[in-house]
Protein backbone atom coordinates (compact mmCIF):
# COMPACT_ATOMS: atom_id res chain seq x y z
CA UNK A 1 0.00 0.00 0.00
CA UNK A 2 1.45 3.39 -0.82
CA UNK A 3 1.12 6.25 0.91
CA UNK A 4 -0.92 9.26 -0.64
CA UNK A 5 1.76 12.67 -1.14
CA UNK A 6 -1.83 14.44 -0.40
CA UNK A 7 -2.20 16.38 3.33
CA UNK A 8 -4.70 19.02 4.56
CA UNK A 9 -3.30 22.47 5.16
CA UNK A 10 -1.60 23.51 8.05
CA UNK A 11 -4.86 26.45 8.00
CA UNK A 12 -7.19 23.65 7.36
CA UNK A 13 -5.88 22.09 10.63
CA UNK A 14 -6.33 24.44 12.77
CA UNK A 15 -9.60 25.43 12.12
CA UNK A 16 -10.64 22.14 12.20
CA UNK A 17 -9.26 21.51 15.70
CA UNK A 18 -10.61 25.05 17.06
CA UNK A 19 -13.68 24.83 15.91
CA UNK A 20 -14.47 21.23 17.11
CA UNK A 21 -12.72 22.07 20.59
CA UNK A 22 -14.77 25.30 20.62
CA UNK A 23 -18.45 22.99 19.61
CA UNK A 24 -17.19 20.24 22.29
CA UNK A 25 -16.64 23.21 25.03
CA UNK A 26 -20.05 25.27 24.12
CA UNK A 27 -22.83 22.07 23.80
CA UNK A 28 -22.06 20.99 27.54
CA UNK A 29 -21.92 24.63 28.83
CA UNK A 30 -25.11 25.19 27.10
CA UNK A 31 -26.83 22.16 28.32
CA UNK A 32 -25.58 23.05 32.49
CA UNK A 33 -26.89 26.56 31.60
CA UNK A 34 -30.55 25.25 30.90
CA UNK A 35 -30.69 23.20 32.88
CA UNK A 36 -29.43 26.36 35.70
CA UNK A 37 -32.38 27.92 34.03
CA UNK A 38 -34.71 25.52 34.51
CA UNK A 39 -34.02 25.55 38.09
CA UNK A 40 -34.47 29.11 38.45
CA UNK A 41 -30.47 29.75 38.93
CA UNK A 42 -30.55 33.83 38.04
CA UNK A 43 -27.22 33.96 39.87
CA UNK A 44 -23.91 35.95 38.41
CA UNK A 45 -22.32 32.75 37.10
CA UNK A 46 -25.19 31.56 35.52
CA UNK A 47 -25.35 35.25 33.35
CA UNK A 48 -21.32 35.51 33.08
CA UNK A 49 -21.88 31.29 31.33
CA UNK A 50 -24.52 33.10 29.18
CA UNK A 51 -22.22 35.84 28.02
CA UNK A 52 -19.09 33.12 27.51
CA UNK A 53 -21.15 30.71 25.45
CA UNK A 54 -22.66 33.10 23.10
CA UNK A 55 -19.29 34.74 22.56
CA UNK A 56 -17.56 31.53 22.01
CA UNK A 57 -20.49 30.56 19.61
CA UNK A 58 -19.94 33.45 17.55
CA UNK A 59 -16.07 32.64 17.35
CA UNK A 60 -17.50 29.07 15.68
CA UNK A 61 -19.24 31.11 13.48
CA UNK A 62 -16.59 33.13 11.92
CA UNK A 63 -13.87 30.23 11.84
CA UNK A 64 -16.75 28.16 10.48
CA UNK A 65 -17.30 31.07 7.55
CA UNK A 66 -13.47 31.33 7.11
CA UNK A 67 -13.08 27.16 7.32
CA UNK A 68 -16.05 26.70 4.34
CA UNK A 69 -14.13 29.38 2.25
CA UNK A 70 -10.84 27.80 2.61
CA UNK A 71 -12.58 24.40 2.17
CA UNK A 72 -13.80 25.79 -1.56
CA UNK A 73 -10.51 26.92 -2.67
CA UNK A 74 -8.31 24.35 -1.69
CA UNK A 75 -7.95 20.73 -2.53
CA UNK A 76 -8.42 18.16 -0.18
CA UNK A 77 -6.54 15.00 0.64
CA UNK A 78 -8.36 12.08 -1.47
CA UNK A 79 -10.18 9.18 0.15
CA UNK A 80 -8.59 5.88 -0.06
CA UNK A 81 -8.93 3.75 -3.56
CA UNK A 82 -9.88 0.79 -0.79
CA UNK A 83 -12.89 2.70 0.55
CA UNK A 84 -16.72 0.91 -0.93
CA UNK A 85 -18.58 3.54 -2.99
CA UNK A 86 -21.00 3.85 0.28
CA UNK A 87 -18.61 4.60 2.70
CA UNK A 88 -17.38 7.71 0.23
CA UNK A 89 -20.58 9.05 -0.13
CA UNK A 90 -21.26 8.95 3.40
CA UNK A 91 -18.16 10.26 4.23
CA UNK A 92 -19.19 12.65 1.89
CA UNK A 93 -22.67 13.39 3.77
CA UNK A 94 -21.00 13.77 6.94
CA UNK A 95 -18.85 16.51 6.09
CA UNK A 96 -21.73 18.47 4.53
CA UNK A 97 -23.74 17.77 7.79
CA UNK A 98 -20.93 19.26 9.71
CA UNK A 99 -20.81 22.11 7.69
CA UNK A 100 -24.21 22.79 8.36
CA UNK A 101 -24.34 22.16 11.52
CA UNK A 102 -21.10 24.97 12.42
CA UNK A 103 -23.02 27.23 10.47
CA UNK A 104 -26.18 27.16 11.98
CA UNK A 105 -26.05 26.11 15.22
CA UNK A 106 -24.52 29.60 16.44
CA UNK A 107 -27.03 31.16 13.87
CA UNK A 108 -29.68 29.93 15.59
CA UNK A 109 -28.81 30.91 18.78
CA UNK A 110 -27.60 34.33 17.63
CA UNK A 111 -31.21 34.62 16.73
CA UNK A 112 -32.65 33.29 19.66
CA UNK A 113 -30.81 36.36 21.89
CA UNK A 114 -32.20 38.35 19.31
CA UNK A 115 -35.61 37.72 20.01
CA UNK A 116 -35.14 39.32 23.46
CA UNK A 117 -37.58 36.84 24.91
CA UNK A 118 -37.27 34.08 27.55
CA UNK A 119 -39.05 30.87 27.11
CA UNK A 120 -38.58 29.78 30.87
CA UNK A 121 -40.69 32.99 32.01
CA UNK A 122 -42.20 33.40 28.90
CA UNK A 123 -41.99 37.01 28.94
CA UNK A 124 -39.70 40.15 27.33
CA UNK A 125 -36.21 39.62 28.74
CA UNK A 126 -33.73 41.71 26.56
CA UNK A 127 -29.99 40.68 27.73
CA UNK A 128 -27.43 42.77 25.33
CA UNK A 129 -24.82 40.44 23.73
CA UNK A 130 -21.29 41.74 24.09
CA UNK A 131 -18.68 39.49 22.70
CA UNK A 132 -16.30 38.50 25.43
CA UNK A 133 -17.14 41.93 27.16
CA UNK A 134 -15.48 44.00 24.02
CA UNK A 135 -18.27 45.38 21.99
CA UNK A 136 -22.34 44.89 21.73
CA UNK A 137 -23.15 42.09 19.12
CA UNK A 138 -26.49 44.01 17.36
CA UNK A 139 -29.69 41.95 16.57
CA UNK A 140 -30.64 40.20 14.55
CA UNK A 141 -33.64 41.56 11.80
CA UNK A 142 -34.56 43.82 14.52
CA UNK A 143 -36.36 41.18 16.54
CA UNK A 144 -35.73 42.26 19.80
CA UNK A 145 -38.70 45.74 18.37
CA UNK A 146 -40.85 43.51 17.24
CA UNK A 147 -44.15 42.77 18.59
CA UNK A 148 -44.28 40.26 21.09
CA UNK A 149 -46.21 36.97 19.58
CA UNK A 150 -43.16 37.67 17.12
CA UNK A 151 -40.68 37.49 19.62
CA UNK A 152 -41.88 34.93 21.49
CA UNK A 153 -43.23 32.64 18.39
CA UNK A 154 -39.17 33.01 17.27
CA UNK A 155 -37.87 31.98 20.50
CA UNK A 156 -39.13 29.16 20.80
CA UNK A 157 -38.92 27.44 17.99
CA UNK A 158 -35.28 28.56 17.45
CA UNK A 159 -34.50 27.44 20.40
CA UNK A 160 -36.38 24.11 20.14
CA UNK A 161 -33.99 24.01 16.41
CA UNK A 162 -31.01 25.29 18.62
CA UNK A 163 -31.22 22.50 21.06
CA UNK A 164 -31.84 19.68 18.12
CA UNK A 165 -28.49 21.22 16.40
CA UNK A 166 -26.76 20.56 19.74
CA UNK A 167 -27.32 16.80 20.23
CA UNK A 168 -27.38 16.31 16.07
CA UNK A 169 -23.96 17.44 16.11
CA UNK A 170 -23.06 15.62 19.20
CA UNK A 171 -24.20 12.81 17.14
CA UNK A 172 -22.26 13.69 14.41
CA UNK A 173 -19.02 14.53 15.86
CA UNK A 174 -19.53 10.44 17.99
CA UNK A 175 -19.70 9.05 13.98
CA UNK A 176 -17.11 10.92 12.71
CA UNK A 177 -14.56 9.40 15.87
CA UNK A 178 -15.57 6.30 15.26
CA UNK A 179 -15.06 6.45 11.58
CA UNK A 180 -11.16 7.94 12.54
CA UNK A 181 -10.18 5.54 14.84
CA UNK A 182 -12.11 2.70 12.09
CA UNK A 183 -9.44 4.10 9.69
CA UNK A 184 -6.49 4.27 12.00
CA UNK A 185 -6.77 1.35 13.68
CA UNK A 186 -8.62 -1.17 11.54
CA UNK A 187 -8.29 -0.62 7.55
CA UNK A 188 -4.60 0.85 8.38
CA UNK A 189 -4.78 3.62 6.40
CA UNK A 190 -3.96 7.19 6.19
CA UNK A 191 -6.67 8.94 6.79
CA UNK A 192 -6.60 10.21 10.26
CA UNK A 193 -3.04 11.31 9.68
CA UNK A 194 -4.12 13.49 7.57
CA UNK A 195 -5.84 15.61 10.30
CA UNK A 196 -4.10 14.83 13.57
CA UNK A 197 -0.14 16.66 13.51
CA UNK A 198 2.33 14.21 13.89
CA UNK A 199 0.26 10.91 13.94
CA UNK A 200 1.95 8.51 11.00
CA UNK A 201 -0.51 6.06 9.01
CA UNK A 202 0.27 2.72 10.11
CA UNK A 203 2.07 1.60 7.46
CA UNK A 204 4.40 4.28 6.87
CA UNK A 205 7.97 4.15 7.49
CA UNK A 206 10.46 7.17 7.20
CA UNK A 207 8.69 10.62 7.89
CA UNK A 208 9.14 12.93 4.75
CA UNK A 209 10.62 16.30 5.46
CA UNK A 210 8.43 18.46 7.38
CA UNK A 211 8.07 22.12 5.65
CA UNK A 212 9.32 24.65 8.23
CA UNK A 213 6.52 27.28 7.51
CA UNK A 214 3.86 24.72 7.89
CA UNK A 215 5.16 23.16 11.07
CA UNK A 216 5.48 27.05 12.43
CA UNK A 217 1.85 27.60 11.45
CA UNK A 218 0.35 24.10 12.87
CA UNK A 219 2.34 24.84 16.01
CA UNK A 220 1.60 28.53 16.69
CA UNK A 221 -2.15 27.61 15.82
CA UNK A 222 -2.61 24.95 17.68
CA UNK A 223 -0.92 26.68 20.66
CA UNK A 224 -3.48 29.38 21.02
CA UNK A 225 -6.06 27.21 20.53
CA UNK A 226 -5.12 25.81 23.81
CA UNK A 227 -4.34 28.24 25.48
CA UNK A 228 -7.88 29.96 24.87
CA UNK A 229 -9.65 26.46 25.70
CA UNK A 230 -7.76 26.91 29.12
CA UNK A 231 -8.76 30.09 29.58
CA UNK A 232 -12.28 29.18 28.78
CA UNK A 233 -11.86 26.17 31.32
CA UNK A 234 -10.66 28.33 34.16
CA UNK A 235 -13.34 31.09 33.36
CA UNK A 236 -16.47 28.33 33.83
CA UNK A 237 -14.53 26.74 36.78
CA UNK A 238 -14.18 30.43 38.73
CA UNK A 239 -17.92 31.75 37.98
CA UNK A 240 -19.73 32.75 41.03
CA UNK A 241 -22.06 30.88 41.95
CA UNK A 242 -25.05 31.50 43.98
CA UNK A 243 -27.54 35.20 44.50
CA UNK A 244 -25.30 38.33 44.65
CA UNK A 245 -24.74 39.43 48.82
CA UNK A 246 -27.57 41.65 49.89
CA UNK A 247 -26.60 45.26 49.57
CA UNK A 248 -26.26 46.71 53.26
CA UNK A 249 -29.43 48.50 54.91
CA UNK A 250 -28.88 52.01 54.67
CA UNK A 251 -29.06 54.91 57.52
CA UNK A 252 -31.91 57.78 57.11
CA UNK A 253 -30.47 60.38 59.30
CA UNK A 254 -33.06 63.77 59.96
CA UNK A 255 -31.23 66.77 61.09
CA UNK A 256 -33.57 69.53 62.76
CA UNK A 257 -31.94 72.89 63.10
CA UNK A 258 -33.49 75.99 65.66
CA UNK A 259 -32.71 78.66 63.12
CA UNK A 260 -31.37 78.95 59.62
CA UNK A 261 -28.48 80.61 61.20
CA UNK A 262 -28.16 78.28 63.66
CA UNK A 263 -25.46 75.05 62.72
CA UNK A 264 -25.77 73.04 65.33
CA UNK A 265 -27.48 69.56 64.58
CA UNK A 266 -29.39 67.01 66.46
CA UNK A 267 -29.80 63.38 64.39
CA UNK A 268 -31.83 60.28 64.94
CA UNK A 269 -30.87 57.24 62.81
CA UNK A 270 -33.24 54.13 62.05
CA UNK A 271 -31.92 51.14 59.27
CA UNK A 272 -34.69 51.05 56.61
CA UNK A 273 -34.43 48.15 53.62
CA UNK A 274 -32.19 48.32 50.52
CA UNK A 275 -34.98 49.44 48.68
CA UNK A 276 -35.59 52.69 50.68
CA UNK A 277 -34.94 56.09 49.39
CA UNK A 278 -32.47 57.45 52.29
CA UNK A 279 -31.18 60.78 52.61
CA UNK A 280 -28.64 62.13 54.92
CA UNK A 281 -28.17 65.53 55.50
CA UNK A 282 -25.55 67.78 57.23
CA UNK A 283 -24.88 71.63 58.26
CA UNK A 284 -27.78 73.67 56.66
CA UNK A 285 -27.06 76.63 54.75
CA UNK A 286 -29.40 80.04 54.85
CA UNK A 287 -31.35 80.06 52.40
CA UNK A 288 -32.22 83.11 49.86
CA UNK A 289 -35.66 82.35 49.45
CA UNK A 290 -37.78 82.36 52.97
CA UNK A 291 -36.33 83.84 56.13
CA UNK A 292 -36.86 80.12 58.15
CA UNK A 293 -36.32 78.10 55.39
CA UNK A 294 -32.36 76.52 55.14
CA UNK A 295 -31.20 74.31 52.54
CA UNK A 296 -29.80 71.00 53.25
CA UNK A 297 -26.51 69.48 52.13
CA UNK A 298 -26.96 65.96 51.14
CA UNK A 299 -24.38 63.42 53.21
CA UNK A 300 -23.58 61.45 49.75
CA UNK A 301 -21.43 58.98 52.00
CA UNK A 302 -24.11 57.75 54.26
CA UNK A 303 -27.69 57.70 51.73
CA UNK A 304 -28.37 55.81 49.23
CA UNK A 305 -31.83 55.13 46.72
CA UNK A 306 -32.41 52.03 46.57
CA UNK A 307 -34.40 50.24 43.80
CA UNK A 308 -35.83 46.60 44.04
CA UNK A 309 -37.19 44.04 41.42
CA UNK A 310 -38.25 40.36 41.46
CA UNK A 311 -36.86 38.03 38.69
CA UNK A 312 -40.53 35.60 38.41
CA UNK A 313 -40.68 31.83 37.71
CA UNK A 314 -44.10 30.32 37.98
CA UNK A 315 -42.58 27.06 38.07
CA UNK A 316 -38.96 27.44 40.72
CA UNK A 317 -40.52 30.25 42.73
CA UNK A 318 -39.43 34.13 42.59
CA UNK A 319 -35.96 35.71 43.04
CA UNK A 320 -35.57 39.21 44.49
CA UNK A 321 -32.73 41.48 43.85
CA UNK A 322 -31.79 44.69 45.35
CA UNK A 323 -29.74 47.61 43.64
CA UNK A 324 -29.02 51.20 44.21
CA UNK A 325 -28.76 54.38 41.88
CA UNK A 326 -25.06 55.62 42.21
CA UNK A 327 -25.58 58.97 40.29
CA UNK A 328 -28.45 61.37 41.95
CA UNK A 329 -28.44 64.72 43.81
CA UNK A 330 -31.11 66.27 46.08
CA UNK A 331 -32.22 69.77 47.01
CA UNK A 332 -34.04 70.17 50.34
CA UNK A 333 -35.30 73.27 51.80
CA UNK A 334 -36.79 72.91 54.95
CA UNK A 335 -37.87 74.48 58.18
CA UNK A 336 -40.42 72.62 60.65
CA UNK A 337 -41.88 76.02 61.21
CA UNK A 338 -42.08 76.78 57.67
CA UNK A 339 -44.05 73.93 55.81
CA UNK A 340 -45.38 76.12 53.01
CA UNK A 341 -41.87 77.28 51.57
CA UNK A 342 -40.34 73.96 52.33
CA UNK A 343 -39.39 71.50 49.66
CA UNK A 344 -37.65 68.58 48.70
CA UNK A 345 -36.53 67.59 44.95
CA UNK A 346 -34.33 64.62 44.21
CA UNK A 347 -32.82 64.20 40.74
CA UNK A 348 -31.83 60.78 39.93
CA UNK A 349 -29.87 59.28 37.06
CA UNK A 350 -31.76 56.13 36.04
CA UNK A 351 -28.57 54.95 33.95
CA UNK A 352 -26.74 55.11 36.87
CA UNK A 353 -28.88 52.10 38.26
CA UNK A 354 -26.73 48.91 39.40
CA UNK A 355 -27.28 45.44 41.50
CA UNK A 356 -23.79 43.98 41.38
CA UNK A 357 -25.03 41.34 39.00
CA UNK A 358 -23.39 42.35 35.46
CA UNK A 359 -25.57 41.00 33.21
CA UNK A 360 -28.61 43.31 34.62
CA UNK A 361 -26.19 46.13 35.16
CA UNK A 362 -26.13 46.31 30.95
CA UNK A 363 -29.51 45.67 30.83
CA UNK A 364 -31.01 48.18 33.77
CA UNK A 365 -30.67 51.10 31.20
CA UNK A 366 -31.88 49.30 28.19
CA UNK A 367 -35.52 50.29 26.86
CA UNK A 368 -36.73 47.16 28.52
CA UNK A 369 -35.88 48.62 32.08
CA UNK A 370 -35.55 52.60 32.98
CA UNK A 371 -35.35 53.60 29.25
CA UNK A 372 -32.39 55.78 29.93
CA UNK A 373 -32.20 56.99 26.57
CA UNK A 374 -35.38 58.36 26.29
CA UNK A 375 -35.77 58.57 30.27
CA UNK A 376 -32.42 59.93 31.36
CA UNK A 377 -33.70 60.91 34.96
CA UNK A 378 -36.46 60.45 37.48
CA UNK A 379 -37.57 63.23 39.73
CA UNK A 380 -38.69 62.93 43.59
CA UNK A 381 -40.59 66.41 44.27
CA UNK A 382 -42.85 66.71 47.44
CA UNK A 383 -44.07 70.51 48.37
Amino acid sequence: MAVTNQRYSAIAIVLHWAIAFAILFNIPLGLWMHERAEANDVSEGVFRAFQLHKSIGLTVLVLSLVRVGWRLTHAQPSLPVHMPTWEKQAARVTHLLFYFGMLALPLTGWLYVSAGWSVHTDRPLVVPTRYFGLFHVPDLFGLSHADDDVRASTAFNVLKLHWALGWATLGLAGLHVAAALKHQFFDRDEVMAHMVPGLRAPFAKDSAAQDGARLATLGFGLSVTALLGLLALYTVFTLPMGNAPPLPPSTFQTVEATTGADTSTATASTTATPAATTAATTTPTPSPTAGGVVNWRVNQGTSSIGLSFVYQDPENGDTTFNGVFGQWRGDIRFDPNDLPHSSAVVIIQVASAHDGVDIHDRGLPTAEWFDAGAHPTAEFRTT
